[in-house]
């Protein structure tokens, strides 16, 4: 699989679990999506009058993020990594270690991290599956002990980002087509496996595991779960004043596109993870 990243065990064999737990990232397990890492990566590409044309380049890309948003996941990833077209592959992944030390990892939210762990100590291994840029996502699967990830990837030519994506583009189905080939490789029954998403995007991919979990869905995935009598979760999001103010940067396209959940809570929470919503109801 060749979006995927695996790590060999002591003697140089590959574990093969007999469990997974598949992890969507942005909105899942931190509270900051692709934007955020968008704003990051730009504001600190280069000098400044480079790094103020990548970041004007950008502005002018949103009124295009919004409506791709609105239609389909795979476009907006698609419209959205184009800003990174003439960047380095050197400087994007140092960029990408750079944020995820500083940024990401401390808006992990706390109990999904602890999920995280208590999943691994029961036998079920944790994948991540995610939209997110691989030069992001390698070094937090370091980080979080992850052997294996999905992540997209760019296209590079003579060193320099292209703005293409690599297919397959990690996203909406092609997720579910992931963990079904990372399952026959694997020897391992998607019906044993767990998925947690937030997004009605995700519907496809959490559907295709036998333990689907809507983690701090947005409407749509809420109406999904409730439908198909999926667990829904909620994690508490920024631990300071300062995560909060860099991270609602983020939210303004999800404002827009009215993805963000409401805060209202319709099914009975699974686990000391989550926390009842407000009308309780199950």
């Amino acid at each position: 699989m060749s979006v995927s990243n695996s790590r060999k065990t002591a003697n140089g064999s590959r574990a093969n679990p007999r469990r997974a737990a598949f992890y969507d990232l942005d909105g899942t397990l931190v509270g900051l999506n692709l934007v955020n890492a968008a704003v990051f990566m730009l504001a600190n590409v280069g000098e400044w009058s480079g790094r103020l044309s990548y970041l004007l380049g950008f502005a002018a890309r949103i009124p295009q993020l919004y409506l791709a948003e609105r239609r389909d996941r795979r476009l907006l990833n698609t419209v959205l990594f184009e800003s990174f077209k003439g960047v380095s592959r050197d400087r994007l992944f140092s960029l990408g270690e750079e944020y995820c030390e500083r940024i990401l990892i401390r808006n992990l939210y706390p109990r999904a991290v602890e999920l995280i762990e208590a999943n691994r100590s029961a036998g079920i291994a944790p994948v991540l599956v995610t939209g997110s840029p691989d030069f992001i996502v390698a070094p937090l699967a370091r980080h979080l002990e992850i052997a294996d990830f999905a992540a997209n990837r760019l296209v590079y030519s003579r060193g320099l980002a292209t703005g293409r994506l690599a297919t397959p583009v990690m996203a909406t189905d092609e997720k579910a087509v992931w963990c079904a080939q990372y399952a026959v490789e694997r020897e391992i029954n998607l019906s044993d496996c767990w998925g947690y998403a937030d997004s009605h995007y995700d519907t496809a991919f959490l559907a295709a595991l036998g333990h689907p979990v809507a983690v701090n869905p947005d409407r749509r995935l809420r109406a999904a779960a409730t439908n198909r009598q999926w667990p829904v979760i909620r994690f508490e999001k920024y631990q300071s004043p300062q995560d909060r103010e860099f991270a609602d940067a983020g939210e303004a396209l999800d404002e827009l596109s009215e993805i963000q959940s409401d805060g209202e809570q319709h099914n009975e929470p699974i686990s000391r993870y989550s926390r009842r919503g407000s009308d309780g109801a199950s």
